[in-house]
């Protein structure tokens, strides 16, 4: 209680030069309390901006030597293009997994680059091929604009963005309309695949931004059809490409029905297979099957069995997601599955990598700001040592113990650091109070991913005033280590003298 007594009244003896002290460190401790606002926004928003949009809580991928995301391979392929690995037993690993407790919803996308083309408009997409109904029921931020979501059982459908609808208006002079037919091509082996797919709406994502503007969502045996894979019905071989789901006799290589080197297909009323070409209408015949069969495959239900790249996994309200993460994991080693559990961050790739480490960067801007103040501060109670040596000096001459000339100095710096804390604590809560009542509007799109939005609303949470108090209290336990050393080394005789 002493101690107490002595370093208040110190303090209160030291009230002008402690009160310009104590500006500084409320002022740095209210911009760390701001700073730290807007660092918590920016992840929340951004992990809202991939989870609500695109990620899930969680992703289940095949493994593979090559890092994939949901975007595509993390490290690009230079001349090339690397598809991403086909889950082997999808609807095995999906079984299992909506078994256990904490899985709200999941959805099966299949993810490839292709080119989308509407009128004069030819540019390249992420496309992703899911079940349309299952899909949209996943994610809250997707809003149709235009149009509506597909309906259960619906196939041959599209959904573009606001971007790319606005795009197509600005070329063809009218804005896109439920019912227009979009043309999709992908080069891939060797050769060219076009599909057309109808519009069934467009989605207005929530924020929008560069990353979100290359997407668009299609049913997923379009994209199947596109990629070469087979639409698998049961009773099918999983893994079956296009090329041996046509009807029985037809051929894979549409090439060999040219050549007179390969046997041709049993001619109507012959037993016997001839080396002759094929005839123009046998050709026609022959396609007419194809298209039937085709037709049939793009009717088929499209389930969960077959072709997908991952399962997005919604975890359920309130519940631990890291903790289910591992449920997963367990799940699906003790099931021989060759999958790979992945959160948010890692589903998004390289695009939340580069954001994540912007927000270290801030991170670190933050930290030097700390230490400027941790600066000022000892500085502070250095020169106090040094305006005190002869009260320090006859306090040692009477008896007063190092213990106790320790003490005073931190408690004093205890206290004054606690002080200023409180008021930069109180400072910051006001800034970040102002942002919200005057937002501050972002154009440029890497700000509006970085923060998670088109403006910057920091808000005040019961963690960042806890962490920045003790930040305070941390400063004042290290800025009187350094003083304190030089107070203990003033010897009595020359304090006294001094005085």
């Amino acid at each position: 209680m002493m101690l107490l007594r002595i370093a208040l009244r110190n303090l209160s003896r030291r009230g002008r030069k402690n009160v310009v002290v104590a500006i500084l460190i409320a002022v740095g401790i209210g911009a760390f309390f701001t700073g730290n606002a807007v660092l918590e926004s920016s992840v929340g928003g951004i992990r809202r901006t991939f989870s609500d949009n695109f990620t899930g809580d969680l992703s289940i991928s095949e493994r593979s030597e090559q890092s994939f995301s949901l975007f595509g391979p993390d490290i690009p392929v230079i001349g090339g293009y690397e598809s991403e690995p086909v889950l082997l037993n999808a609807a095995e690993a999906g079984n299992r997994i909506a078994r256990l407790r904490g899985v709200d919803a999941m959805a099966y996308v299949l993810s490839s680059p292709v080119l989308l083309e509407a009128g004069t408009v030819r540019a390249p997409v992420l496309a992703l091929g899911v079940i349309g109904d299952e899909y949209f029921s996943l994610f809250p931020a997707p809003r149709f604009i235009i149009g509506s979501a597909p309906v259960a059982g619906r196939s041959g459908w599209v959904v573009i963005t606001e971007e790319w609808a606005r795009r197509i208006a600005e070329a063809q002079g009218h804005l896109p309309a439920p019912g227009d037919e979009i043309q999709f091509s992908l080069f891939h082996n060797q050769s060219f695949t076009i599909r057309e797919a109808t519009l069934a709406g467009v989605i207005r994502y929530t924020p929008a931004n560069n990353a979100l503007k290359t997407v668009v969502i299609m049913d997923g045996r379009t994209l199947r059809q596109l990629c070469g894979y087979a639409q698998i019905s049961k009773g099918t071989a999983p893994g079956a490409s296009m090329g041996s789901s046509g009807p029985p006799g037809a051929y894979s290589d549409i090439d060999s029905l040219f050549s007179g080197k390969q046997s041709a297909p049993p001619r109507a009323g012959n037993g016997s297979q001839s080396s002759a070409p094929i005839s123009v209408r046998e050709l026609q015949q022959l396609m007419s099957e194809a298209g039937k069969a085709a037709a049939g495959t793009v009717a088929s239900p499209l389930d969960h069995e077959g072709a997908w790249n991952f399962i997005l996994v919604r975890a359920a309200k309130g519940a631990d997601k890291k903790a289910l993460a591992e449920a997963i994991r367990h799940e699906v080693q003790h099931a021989d599955l060759t999958v790979q559990v992945k959160d948010w961050r890692g589903t998004a790739g390289a695009v939340a990598l580069y954001v994540y480490f912007m927000q270290i960067v801030l991170y670190i801007g933050l930290v030097m700001l700390g230490g400027i103040v941790l600066i000022l501060t000892i500085n502070s109670v250095v020169m106090s040592v040094f305006e005190r040596t002869s009260e320090i000096g006859t306090m040692r001459a009477i008896g007063a113990q190092k213990e106790f000339i320790r003490g005073i100095f931190v408690v004093e710096t205890g206290a004054l650091t606690l002080l200023a804390g409180v008021a930069g604590v109180l400072l910051g809560s006001g800034i970040v109070l102002l942002l919200n009542v005057i937002p501050v509007h972002f154009s440029n799109q890497i700000l509006i991913l970085l923060f998670g939005g088109s403006s910057l609303q920091p808000s005040i949470s019961a963690f960042n005033v806890i962490v920045s108090l003790v930040a305070s209290v941390i400063l004042g336990l290290f800025a009187w280590i350094y003083p304190v050393r030089l107070a203990l080394r003033i010897q009595p005789v020359r304090a006294i003298r001094a005085a």
